[in-house]
């Protein structure tokens, strides 16, 4: 079956690249990968292999292909297929494959399939959370009106009508029947605000008991609602042209009964971008349970030669814990690390090395350690990686 359905697939694709309305982009992202670990009280462990530390998954790599195809006439359909994992013979990923249709002068737009390219999800870096993706699919609903008055913006307002984001069986009794409203409980709110000096996006996933996660059974499995946002400025770059600040995050569990059910993660940016230099800072907070984590990352990259052909910096990351549940109780903090890193820059691709040392705290489970020594683990990895856009 799934050959045959990557026969149709390439079959489409084949007859279709004739036609201007398809268009194709994507990535590959592979490089030789050496990492060493040492734990306190053990020897040493090092392994080389085939790995890309930038976003490429864990695997030995990743070869992305997208895909967008308008018919002109406002129907088409949007599709990413992956591979992260070059052992396998298929895809091992397809993160969103969806037509869609455009009313009304485009002001509605309705989509079905398996969702992505949400207008209403976080956009990274650190954080890329879509609310309405998911194994199953569903059908997106957009409304965007066009009786705003130029200058005071734009508008993205709708919904999204899913199937369950777990395993439907948890915390229902399975003689309860299961209803139209049970389905409805899973849907998903979303809006989004476009000025010259702001942008904003937020996305709510209600949720229903049928599918609770298994520590939330015992609480009939309500309380997984989850939100995500994308807040921007953009008022600072007509004062300082290169300059940047937004926050995203991603809260889940807003509705919970109990502390364990809960997962909040926050990022926010600051990034100031020139030909000679580009200057980040990020400032990330997670709370999940008894721990809250504070992380501190800033990064700073020389630029040279036209077009920043090479680029030269270093990231650093400080994180520390709270909480009854820190990692280790007496830790000073939870990891440090530095990231040093050197790139070319061609047109459409680039070749990196990138050195990493980390030191971390651990629980100290499994390990005997000796007086006055703490659980500390150390990772140190080589990275030469390469990258095509197409």
């Amino acid at each position: 079956m799934k050959k045959i359905a990557l026969i149709l697939f390439a079959t489409f694709i084949t007859s279709a690249a004739f036609a201007q309305e398809l268009k194709l982009s994507g990535e590959a992202k592979s490089g030789i990968y050496w990492e060493q670990i040492q734990e306190e009280s053990k020897d040493a462990v090092a392994e080389v292999k085939l790995k890309s530390t930038d976003d490429a998954g864990g695997n030995q790599g990743r070869f992305r292909i997208n895909l967008d195809y308008d018919n002109g006439r406002g129907i088409g359909f949007k599709a990413r297929i992956q591979w992260e994992n070059w052992v396998e013979k298929y895809p091992s990923n397809w993160p969103y494959a969806f037509g869609y249709a455009n009313f009304f002068d485009n002001q509605l737009t309705i989509s079905v399939g398996k969702l992505g390219s949400s207008p209403w999800g976080t956009g990274g870096p650190e954080l890329w959370k879509e609310l309405e993706d998911g194994t199953y699919g569903g059908m997106r609903v957009e409304y965007k009106p066009n009786i705003i008055p130029d200058g005071y913006g734009s508008v993205n307002v709708g919904f999204v009508l899913n199937y369950y984001d777990s395993d439907r069986d948890q915390g229902w009794e399975s003689e309860e029947p299961v209803t139209i409203l049970n389905l409805l409980q899973e849907s998903v709110l979303g809006i989004s605000y476009t000025h010259d000096l702001f942008h904003v996006r937020l996305g709510y996933r209600l949720d229903g008991s049928m599918d609770s996660i298994q520590s939330n059974k015992q609480y009939g499995g309500l309380g997984e609602d989850s939100l995500v946002y994308r807040l921007e400025e953009r008022i600072l770059k007509n004062y300082l042209p290169g300059f940047q600040v937004w926050a995203l995050g991603h809260l889940f569990g807003l509705s919970a009964q109990v502390d364990e059910i809960k997962w909040f993660r926050n990022w926010a940016f600051a990034q100031y971008a020139q030909d000679l230099f580009t200057a980040q800072i990020r400032f990330g907070y997670e709370y999940i349970e008894s721990r809250s984590d504070l992380r501190i990352k800033p990064s700073f990259y020389f630029n040279f030669f036209d077009n920043k052909l090479l680029s030269v910096g270093a990231a650093f990351e400080y994180c520390q814990d709270y909480g009854d549940g820190k990692v280790y109780k007496d830790s000073p903090y939870r990891y440090v690390e530095l990231q040093p890193k050197i790139q070319l820059n061609f047109t459409s691709s680039y070749v990196a090395f990138e050195y990493d040392f980390k030191q971390e705290y651990t629980s100290g489970v499994g390990l005997s350690l000796k007086p006055g020594k703490e659980p500390i683990k150390q990772t140190q990895y080589m990275n030469l990686r390469f990258c095509i856009y197409f």
